[in-house]
């Protein structure tokens, strides 16, 4: 993977094989939780790895390791579209921009669906 240093890429390796947390990539690595938390974070920020938390955990995912991750990308791709969506309609936009917004959210809205693994036909 180019651009990964060689620690990242063992980092990403050992979280396809079922590290998830910062804690069990300590522990797996021989390294301190607050550096695990710092590498996962780092490779999250790259759009490496998605963190999400389950109950007071965060645990740290690659895409494509299962079809529910796949379905937690599109989760979050959609959460994302809301937030910005709620961002634009705070804005004192004048009703073309609003308009060019709304096709815009509409044409996202659709590659989203059209991405999903587990699409419904009508």
């Amino acid at each position: 993977m180019s651009g990964l240093t060689e620690r990242e890429s063992e980092i990403l390796k050992r979280v396809r094989e079922g590290a998830h947390t910062p804690t069990e990539l300590a522990k797996v690595l021989g390294i301190s939780v607050p550096g695990a938390s710092q590498a996962l974070q780092r490779l999250a920020y790259k759009g490496m790895l998605s963190k999400r938390r389950v109950g007071g955990r965060s645990l740290y995912e690659t895409p494509g390791q299962h079809t529910e991750n796949e379905l937690f990308f599109i989760a979050q791709a959609v959460n994302w579209l809301s937030q910005a969506w709620a961002y634009v309609l705070s804005k004192d936009l004048s009703s073309e921009d609003l308009a060019v917004a709304r096709r815009a959210r509409d044409e996202l809205e659709d590659i989203i669906a059209k991405k999903s693994p587990h699409r419904y036909s009508d």
